[in-house]
């Protein structure tokens, strides 16, 4: 059997149920994580690490990665790549993505770890700051304490219904087109259980509370307004590079042409704004949670920003495993987040 066979079986066996150790390293196949700016979609950062293998395919580890692939795909200098699951183009944080693997679909069933910021006294077309304002309520009677039984009273399995702009389909078409284009719904939108591991208060507006360092550190700000502007923060440090690379993303988040009539969230601090901590399952949508909250307070609520801080052991702060958009224009450090990624998913399987 020559090199190339050898290599090509060892490649194929990554995706098998062989353990990860037993499996020699191959250039760009495994996982890794980036951390995702908001505004951007999970797809176009995949559309953005494809178009950088393109414009390196003269790279040494590019060029191998393409010779293990008999596919058509590979025959037009495309590598493989995929995430391991959507995140919200407003969220910011971690998405695994894989080259060259399978293992992806294991990243995508499992557990995530978020921090929200949630504005009660709102509500939205999407259920988050991108849509449209739709209602306003009171939120004056809502106590710190009245917060925290609310979300302990959503811990262990919900019935959870996903919200209209989402990615789901329904007779072959995503439910966000139907919304965009104003059709109705062939049916009503199914609920599914999913299950809340934990769940904490980091921040709730009043003079006793003292917020979590974690919301600093992750770039929140908690002066009661949604305005993110702490410079020094993680998110602040993920930007898309375009002008150095060329690329021209397909998919951002344009309320404008998507809602002509928008009507903008108020910026200024008002409602109600606080933050809090979940570890859910795979399929739990934040924005949902949060307006379930609010319904469960006798108010309405949308999500204003969300971070995704860990998937499958992958985590934000991670400088192994995961990258910033930034570092990704550097093949060699890609090479390496998967080398150190699959020792993660080794650890975790």
């Amino acid at each position: 059997m020559q090199i190339s066979q050898l290599l090509l079986a060892a490649r194929n066996a990554l995706s098998t149920s062989l353990p990860s150790h037993a499996i020699p390293h191959l250039p760009l196949t495994g996982v890794f994580a980036v951390n995702k700016p908001p505004g951007v979609t999970s797809t176009t950062v995949v559309d953005f690490l494809q178009h950088i293998c393109q414009q390196k395919r003269a790279h040494p580890l590019v060029k191998s990665v393409l010779q293990l692939d008999n596919s058509k795909r590979a025959k037009r200098g495309l590598v493989k790549i995929g995430h391991g699951g959507t995140l919200d183009p407003l969220a910011r944080g971690v998405v695994g993505m894989g080259a060259g693997t399978k293992k992806l679909h294991d990243m995508s069933g499992s557990s995530k770890i978020y921090i929200a910021e949630g504005r009660l006294g709102f509500s939205s077309t999407t259920l988050d700051s991108t849509g449209s304002l739709v209602a306003s309520a009171p939120t004056d009677h809502i106590t710190k304490d009245g917060l925290i039984q609310a979300l302990n009273a959503f811990k262990g399995e919900i019935l959870q219904t996903p919200p209209l702009y989402s990615a789901l389909s329904m007779d072959g078409k995503r439910l966000y087109d139907y919304a965009r284009e104003g059709l109705p719904l062939p049916r009503d939108i199914p609920s599914r259980k999913v299950h809340i591991y934990e769940i904490e208060l980091l921040s709730f507006p009043d003079s006793s509370t003292v917020p979590d360092p974690r919301l600093r550190q992750y770039g929140f700000s908690t002066n009661n307004t949604s305005n993110n502007t702490d410079t020094d923060s993680v998110a602040s440090a993920t930007t898309l590079p375009t002008s150095s690379t060329g690329f021209i993303p397909k998919r951002m988040i344009d309320t404008s042409e998507t809602n002509p009539d928008h009507v903008l969230i108020p910026t200024s601090p008002v409602g109600l704004i606080f933050h809090m901590r979940v570890h859910c399952s795979s399929g739990t949508y934040i924005r949902t949670l949060i307006a379930d909250i609010a319904a469960r307070l006798g108010t309405v609520g949308l999500m204003t920003d969300l971070l995704r801080v860990e998937q499958s052991g992958f985590k934000l702060g991670d400088k192994e495993a995961t990258l910033e958009m930034s570092e990704c224009v550097d093949i060699e450090r890609v090479d390496r987040a998967i080398q150190a990624g699959n020792r993660i998913l080794t650890r975790t399987s």
